[in-house]
């Protein structure tokens, strides 16, 4: 057996069984770390390890020092989708779901990565149908306009205030993205990929450049409209979060995947991205873990 056994439970009835073997095991239970994930794709693609596959997954170098996740393995509850917004994941019915998993065990932090998909593919291109070709700055002014930050930031505070009623001292952590750097590329879906669904469609996207073509015919400009829309997003979404909720963190991931090689396609890092985002969350989810579950 490895040094620091993680544990991957995507089915919630393995989750309760795996759950219910770990409470009989009290010295074991108490020094494992309990997480309940939730997010898009960025903890779901099949394209490669994505970011929370890594969280699961130790890197085997990790694995030969006996640091995975918390140094200590953990036990995951997933619920993660791709394609999911924040706006839906977090609307009342589905949020009722959530929370009756939620409140159910004890889970000793909450990850969540939510929010990418509410601001591109049919929103951008229901916003932009018509538009005129304008400048980034102009561009994020007019998402600005359209209430929808305020509309994710809602979902969010929902979700906060139905979890914290439930486990008031349970942190949640959320996260940034990451300045995209291959705009207009599509994600290309193979056998070898994502098994024999790539049969049945072959690409997916672009979710960025293709709804601003008009808008922001130019590459440049459309790569400086994401990167306006990501800042946008920490500075209107996360940070007042932060600010205003009382257990509510996020982690920075802004600037971590400069080179174009990291990156799958327009919204997906490669395996390798993945890795080094999960660097930087990593110690962020220690730092919020009860003591004697950090490793």
């Amino acid at each position: 057996m490895p040094a620091s056994p993680s544990v991957m439970t995507t089915r919630r009835g393995e989750f309760r069984r795996l759950y219910r073997e770990l409470r009989r095991r009290p010295a074991l239970f108490a020094r494992t770390p309990v997480l309940f994930c939730e997010g898009d794709s960025w903890f779901s693609t099949p394209l490669a390890m994505n970011l929370l596959d890594w969280l699961v997954y130790p890197t085997p170098e990790d694995e030969a020092r006996g640091v995975p996740l918390a140094g200590a393995g953990g036990l995951f509850f997933r619920a993660e989708d791709s394609g999911d917004l924040a706006t839906g994941m977090f609307a009342p019915r589905a949020l009722a779901d959530l929370a009756g998993w939620y409140g159910a065990f004890e889970f000793d932090l909450v990850l969540v990565s939510a929010g990418g998909n509410d601001f591109v593919g049919a929103f951008l291109a229901r916003l932009f149908a018509r538009a005129q070709p304008t400048t980034p700055e102009a561009a994020l002014a007019r998402v600005e306009a359209s209430g929808r930050f305020e509309q994710v930031r809602a979902a969010y505070a929902r979700m906060i205030a139905r979890f914290r009623a439930l486990r008031p001292g349970t942190p949640i952590l959320a996260h940034s993205y990451d300045y995209p750097q291959r705009l207009g590329v599509p994600a290309r879906l193979t056998v070898e990929n994502v098994g024999l669904a790539a049969l049945l469609q072959d690409r997916l996207g672009p979710w960025i450049a293709q709804p601003m073509a008009r808008a922001l015919p130019q590459p440049q400009a459309q790569r400086r409209f994401a990167a306006l829309l990501i800042d946008a997003f920490v500075e209107r979404v996360l940070e007042p979060l932060r600010r205003e909720h009382a257990g509510f963190h996020y982690a920075d991931l802004r600037g971590t995947l400069a080179s174009p090689g990291l990156w799958f396609d327009e919204m997906h890092p490669t395996g390798a991205g993945f890795h080094a985002l999960a660097a930087k969350l990593r110690p962020a989810i220690r730092r919020l873990l009860p003591e004697q579950k950090r490793g």
